[in-house]
């Protein structure tokens, strides 16, 4: 049989294919979805909260200004706790964050990024080791 009419021309005799690999794996890899998916639950869980909070005090403040003008201890007003409460709330949200990202996040990442070095690796040795045993 001619060369040129061998259904694996261009290919290697093992019958794998030859040519780019596909471009887009990591976005399909399970794990790269359990991070998409583990992150963008954490923010809207951590946005709803912050802002949540934050539309509350500025509603309260606007609708209902005697409220936060009530006296808590010595000159410090429900408005004024709860104006710092916010600076705290943010402090959480951010600490929860690293906290987030260090058990869920971080260790999903690190598997795909050894994952994505390892497969760079076996890609890099395939074109020595065709320049060594000379082209198919």
């Amino acid at each position: 049989m001619p060369r040129h009419s061998s259904p694996h021309y261009g290919s290697p005799p093992d019958g794998t294919p030859s040519g780019p690999a596909p471009r887009n794996t990591i976005g399909s890899h399970p794990d790269f979805r359990s991070i998409r998916v583990a992150h963008r639950r954490f923010g809207a869980v951590a946005m709803s909260i912050s802002v949540g909070g934050f539309l509350l005090f500025v509603l309260l403040s606007s609708f209902l200004p005697d409220v936060l003008n009530q006296p808590l201890f010595g000159h410090v007003t429900l408005g004024l706790a709860l104006g710092v409460g916010q600076f705290a709330v943010m402090a959480v949200t951010a600490w929860r964050y690293t906290v987030h990202m260090d058990r869920r996040i971080d260790p999903i990442a690190d598997r795909l990024r050894a994952g994505m070095h390892r497969d760079e690796a076996q890609r890099a040795r395939v074109p020595q080791q065709q320049r060594r045993f000379g082209a198919w």
